[in-house]
């Protein structure tokens, strides 16, 4: 959510505050594309506004212009984030609802490995809800959503007796807690088997229950 920017006009009984475009539409964007690279191959911890402006080639006040703090900065990336990844995920193709799950949970721990610290602002909890719209919040949430749907199908499908909302609860609990251990190492280095193995045992637990996709279709490599 930009910063809204305010003429300063007197305020009058019934009068009403006029919002003005931000002076430059670009630069938001500019600046985000920065701080995102500094996030990426740093961390979130590196990102603060001089160096955010330093790497963006713009003032600290031109900063503050379009970004209220470096909170609201974290949480445009973490909404960009989730942009990326939903237009994945709403590609799906329902008629198959199992393998439109593991399609889900494929593109989601790619996001991850692909962009461990990235990932980790994606799922790094706001210090304020208020630093992002209702509809903004909605689209954090969309990974749960998308799985929700396609529980539903299966479930309109008639071959599986189960609630959506809590199935899609537990596989979200462990999607994320999967995606987030092998973004560490952690799992490869304690269990002592390959990404591709790690994936494979994780993909038939995340659907366990649900019964076959695609037939002889393979979606656990």
């Amino acid at each position: 959510m930009l910063r809204e920017h305010r003429t300063n006009k007197p305020t009058i009984p019934g009068g009403e505050c006029t919002v003005t475009r931000p002076a430059n539409p670009e630069l938001p964007g500019k600046i985000l594309d920065a701080a995102e690279r500094i996030v990426a191959s740093q961390g979130h911890d590196a990102l603060n506004m001089r160096r955010l402006a330093g790497a963006a080639g713009v003032t600290p006040t031109t900063l503050y212009y379009y970004f209220e703090s470096k909170n609201h900065i974290l949480a445009q990336i973490k909404l960009r984030a989730a942009k990326r990844l939903n237009g994945k995920l709403q590609r799906m193709d329902l008629t198959d609802p199992v393998h439109a799950l593991r399609e889900l949970a494929r593109a989601y721990i790619a996001f991850a490995e692909e962009n461990p610290k990235l990932y980790r602002v994606f799922t790094k909890r706001l210090p304020r809800h208020s630093l992002l719209t209702e509809e903004e919040h909605k689209t954090l949430h969309f990974p749960y959503v998308a799985a929700e749907r396609a529980l539903e199908a299966l479930k309109q499908g008639g071959t599986r007796e189960i609630d959506p909302r809590s199935k899609a609860m537990e596989g979200w609990i462990l999607l994320h807690g999967f995606a987030s251990l092998l973004a560490s190492g952690a799992l490869e280095t304690v269990v002592g088997l390959d990404r591709e193995e790690l994936k494979a045992v994780f993909f038939n637990i995340y659907t366990g229950g649900l019964g076959p996709s695609g037939g002889s279709r393979r979606d656990d490599r």
